[in-house]
Order: C-alpha cells, then structure tokens, then sequence
C-alpha cells in the first residue's frame, strides 16, 4: 500500500504521476473485481467470464451487476449491501473518468495533484480540483474497501448455489417416485433428491462408448 512519508520523498513531478498512476492502478482493480462479481453471480468462470465482461463499459457492468444480484442474492439484506457497495463502485468510476480524462500537473499550493477539470453540461464550469496526498490516498482506501466486499460474493455463491439446488424440481427419472402418494408429500424435498442425484452422477466414471 501507498504511504504519505514514502511519497513525499519523491519529487514533485515524479510524485504526481505516482499519485494519478496508482489511482487508475487501484481503479483498474476494483473493475476486474466487479467482472468476478459478475461471474460469480452468473456461476461461469474463464474465458465465458472474460468474454461477457470484456466488451462491457463500467457503468454497464454496474448496472448489470446490481440486476443480476437483485434476482440471484436470496437474503435480502446481503443484496441490498451488495446493491449499495455497486452504487459506490459507481460513484468512483465517475471520479475514475475525470482523473483520466483531465490534464494535470503537479500542484503549486498542495503536496499533490492540480487537476484542470472542466463541465459543459448546461453552463461552462471549470471546478477547483485539487488532490493532496490525503484525498488520493483516501479515495485509493475507499476503492480498496469496495473491491474487497464485493470480493464477497464469491464465498456466498456456493451457498447459494446448494439453495437453488435444493429447490430445484426433480427431473424425469424421479418424478414418478415424488407424486407417489404413499410417499406422504415429499414433493417440497424435490430439489434436495435432484441435489443428491447431481452429487452421485458426478462422482460416477464415465463409461466406455458402447461398454
């Protein structure tokens, strides 16, 4: 992680692109960390993550993001702080553009970075925007934490994965044993059957063509 003391070591000139350069380094992780995110949620990983998330812009992949955890993310309270870091992962990409976008320099009344931003929405607005130290190294934390809780959603899809499982309705092979009515209703455990039928077919050895 970055230090204070450490940059200001460096020389004004050589400080400022540090500064700049580790901003979109951090930035550059947080996304990579929304397309795992993504992946996870999904339930795909390797290239099929890679290539649904390559040609999506950040704030496609938020909004995609915040979807697919309102569908998929049964507890309702993990979604919603899932839902809220996405917002925030956002907020930081509007940042992220304007540091990318802006030319700078190294700043003459702070320890950082003098930022020529400018807003031609409506009106013609040139913002005073000028980032010490401070300011780059929290914004750099803010994004750490995002991308680590979001980072989250990996350890709680396998849980998920076992709830959808378990709903699941039995296939063909079983239908028949789960209405038999001597049963007593096991109907609602259907999903729990499919579940145990998926774990035996995967520990079975393929069989040989024709054997």
């Amino acid at each position: 992680m970055l230090s204070k003391s450490a940059l200001l070591e460096l020389d004004p000139e050589m400080r400022t692109f540090s500064l700049v350069g580790a901003f979109m380094g951090f930035f550059a992780l947080l996304e990579s960390g929304i397309g795992t995110a993504l992946g996870e949620v999904l339930g795909v990983n390797g290239a099929r993550r890679a290539i649904i998330t390559r040609n999506m812009a950040f704030d496609e992949k938020i909004k995609t993001l915040r979807t697919l955890v309102d569908l998929f993310i049964f507890d309702r309270v993990l979604a919603k702080k899932f839902d809220k870091l996405a917002i925030q992962a956002r907020e930081c990409g509007v940042l992220r553009n304007i540091v990318a976008h802006t030319s700078f320099r190294a700043s003459s009344v702070s320890d950082g970075v003098q930022f020529f931003a400018m807003s031609a929405n409506s009106k013609l607005k040139v913002p005073d925007m000028d980032w010490s130290i401070d300011i780059f190294l929290s914004h750099i934390a803010h994004i750490n934490q995002i991308d680590n809780e979001l980072r989250l959603i990996e350890s709680q899809m396998p849980l998920q994965r076992i709830a959808e499982a378990l709903m699941r309705e039995p296939d063909a092979k079983s239908s028949t044993r789960q209405s038999d009515p001597t049963l007593g209703g096991l109907f609602p455990l259907a999903g729990l059957f499919g579940l145990g039928t998926n774990f035996l077919n995967e520990e079975e050895p393929p069989t040989a063509e024709g054997g």
